[in-house]
């Protein structure tokens, strides 16, 4: 059923921002505020069983034969979806996560419900928002090669290998993504184009409006927050957590694992690093992806920043986004 052009009038507000933002907390202040339902734009609140490291809200599954996708994640009677729903030895992408997202939003407008998107990793939102190239499935071949070559001579000389053809992609990901660097190294091998060149001609937006909102912090409250916020974790269990998901026989290297923090507490786990250097660690690596998401959100440029201040208040940031909404 073709989706009634009216419904796609009315902005769908997405709200992003480096981790330890608030976005969670302002997301649900704002879902309750239009009845909405949100989407999840997180990379690792995808995945079963990591709940502590990945900060996914606490819910619980619902099967509701009311609700129009039937099945949904409920945090305090608000849906949720694209979360805590793939086993942790899984691998998911962008390009999933628009597919399914795209049918989440087209099903919710067409019963008349209010969607809000909501996460840090752009790549997801920017898959959803202006769609993917369509680009060749996986080489084993290629990325077998590909990684002999990376442990040979190490991650960085593979991305001077992309900057010598793909300036534009090598600019755009880090050298110590191997995983982003392989694909863009891997279109180029098979395709003989390449993947700026792909992301330019081929890419087709989905049919939807969107309202882009920016949650801004200070340098430094946000780094003061995320050394608590690394320290919370630990208290809170996050060893406890990885030990768990060891023993139930998820492997080291298992996707699941690239969230922040797992890496070092496997380490630690293995006795290859004390409790002090775990943490120091943790937190160091949290506060380069947050430079690293800042970096990303600030060249777009269709982003309406909020700026947070010292006292974090969510209802209030998300009564600003309400206002701004409804001017459009």
């Amino acid at each position: 059923m073709p989706i009634d052009r009216k419904l796609l009038q009315k902005p769908i507000p997405i709200i992003v921002g480096p981790t330890g933002s608030g976005k969670t907390a302002v997301s649900l202040s704002l879902a309750r505020k239009i009845n909405g339902e949100i989407i999840s734009a997180d990379s690792r609140q995808i995945y079963r069983s990591l709940h502590i490291g990945t900060a996914k809200p606490d819910g619980v599954w619902i099967h509701n034969n009311k609700h129009p996708l039937k099945d949904y994640y409920d945090v305090d009677d608000v849906p949720h979806f694209m979360v805590d729903f793939l086993d942790p030895s899984k691998i998911f992408n962008a390009g999933l996560f628009a597919n399914q997202s795209k049918f989440i939003i087209d099903t919710l407008l067409q019963k008349g419900r209010q969607p809000v998107v909501v996460g840090g990793t752009g790549l997801y939102i920017r898959a959803l928002v202006d769609g993917l190239a369509p680009l060749p499935a996986r080489d084993e071949m290629i990325r077998k090669a590909l990684t002999a070559l990376a442990e040979r001579d190490g991650r960085q000389s593979l991305h001077k290998e992309l900057a010598r053809f793909d300036s534009a992609a090598a600019k755009t990901i880090p050298p110590n993504n191997i995983n982003r660097v392989l694909r863009a190294l891997e279109v180029y091998l098979l395709t003989g184009r390449t993947l700026t060149w792909w992301q330019k001609e081929k890419t087709k937006p989905a049919p939807f409006s969107f309202r882009w909102y920016g949650l801004r912090w200070s340098k430094e409250l946000l780094e003061k927050h995320l050394i608590e916020r690394c320290r919370n974790m630990l208290r809170e269990g996050l060893v406890e957590e990885t030990s768990a998901l060891l023993a139930k026989g998820i492997p080291p290297d298992a996707p699941c694992f690239q969230s922040l923090g797992y890496k070092y507490v496997i380490e630690y786990l293995k006795g290859n690093v004390s409790k002090k250097q775990l943490e120091t660690q943790f937190v160091q690596e949290t506060r380069l992806y947050a430079k690293r998401q800042r970096t990303w959100f600030n060249a777009n440029q269709r982003i309406c920043w909020v700026d947070v201040k010292d006292h974090f208040d969510a209802k209030a940031v998300a009564q600003k986004i309400l206002k701004s909404l409804n001017t459009v």
